[in-house]
């Protein structure tokens, strides 16, 4: 079980940390994926700092945390996209986004799923 574990939570490192370099990279394409547009220098600012924080540490938490087994370092990631699902919930009630949000949401459960299951299972 350890071992399956541990492939998901390289597979969640796998595809948060190539997002962050796309927002690190290429702002614009990552953002428009997003559904997002930046204005002017500080937008790109915080395409680039926000973004690339949130998914390196979801990321990096998550392949350090499979490469070393260790399961302490997931708390972080784990409060994190708890915070992103709760944000995107309060959107989809008060500005009608559920239909549109909702392969985000399952793809943010999912890794929430993965991370949790990881921090109850990896020593």
């Amino acid at each position: 079980m350890i071992t399956i574990v541990r492939i998901a939570l390289l597979l969640v490192g796998g595809l948060t940390l190539p997002l962050a370099a796309g927002f690190l990279l290429a702002p614009a394409r990552a953002a428009a994926r997003l559904g997002l547009e930046a204005v002017g220098p500080v937008g790109w600012s915080t395409l680039r700092g926000d973004f690339l924080g949130i998914f390196v540490v979801i990321g990096g938490s998550a392949l350090y945390a499979a490469v070393r087994n260790r399961s302490d370092v997931l708390i972080v990631p784990i409060l994190m996209l708890s915070v992103i699902i709760l944000g995107r919930l309060v959107s989809a009630v008060l500005d009608n986004s559920g239909p549109a949000a909702l392969p985000l949401i399952a793809a943010e459960v999912l890794m929430l799923a993965i991370v949790v299951l990881g921090y109850r299972t990896l020593p």
